[in-house]
């Protein structure tokens, strides 16, 4: 099953066993409709635990979860740290010109129509998202700004992302 980080889990909240959740993608209205979330913690590889939501919640600007199992608030802090996983047709709907995160990290970085790496990261910027991209022939870690000046077509389907301008990558 094709899943998505929609989130993290960051504190616990009150005596019940609440959390406080940061959302990925800066969007909340999407976790109103989850019935359930799977939780990883340990990056790619790590430990996965599935759960039931009781109940999502906002208070004073945070999005809280009461997850089934987790009833005190020494449960809820030893999820904290962990990754809110869920199918993608569950995740924060794309506008026109976004894409996951995932999606991106599976593409290749293209200059003239050669492979000159891989993405293996998106992080923020001070000035917007930047791609980690690793290079094809040292394996050499870049970053590459995701802003038109830089980047060019954005294809998905086919796993590729333009590079316009191969001086960026020295």
């Amino acid at each position: 099953m094709d899943r998505l980080v929609t989130g993290y889990i960051r504190s616990s909240h009150g005596v019940d066993g609440f959390v406080k959740v940061e959302s990925a993608s800066g969007e909340v209205g999407h976790f109103a409709g989850l019935t359930d979330v799977t939780l990883r913690t340990g990056g790619l590889k790590g430990t996965e635990r599935p759960f039931v939501i009781e109940a999502v919640e906002g208070h004073a600007g945070c999005l809280l979860l009461k997850l089934r199992g987790i009833d005190t608030p020494e449960q809820a802090k030893e999820l904290a740290g962990a990754e809110i996983l869920v199918p993608r047709d569950k995740a924060c709907p794309l506008e026109e010109g976004e894409f996951y995160v995932n999606d991106l990290c599976q593409c290749n970085l293209v200059y003239q129509g050669t492979v000159v790496g891989s993405i293996t990261d998106v992080m923020e910027g001070g000035a917007g998202d930047l791609l980690e991209v690793s290079l094809a022939e040292s394996g050499e870690k870049r970053l590459v700004p995701l802003r038109k000046e830089f980047i060019g077509e954005i294809d998905i389907g086919a796993k590729t992302v333009e590079l316009m301008h191969r001086w960026i990558l020295d």
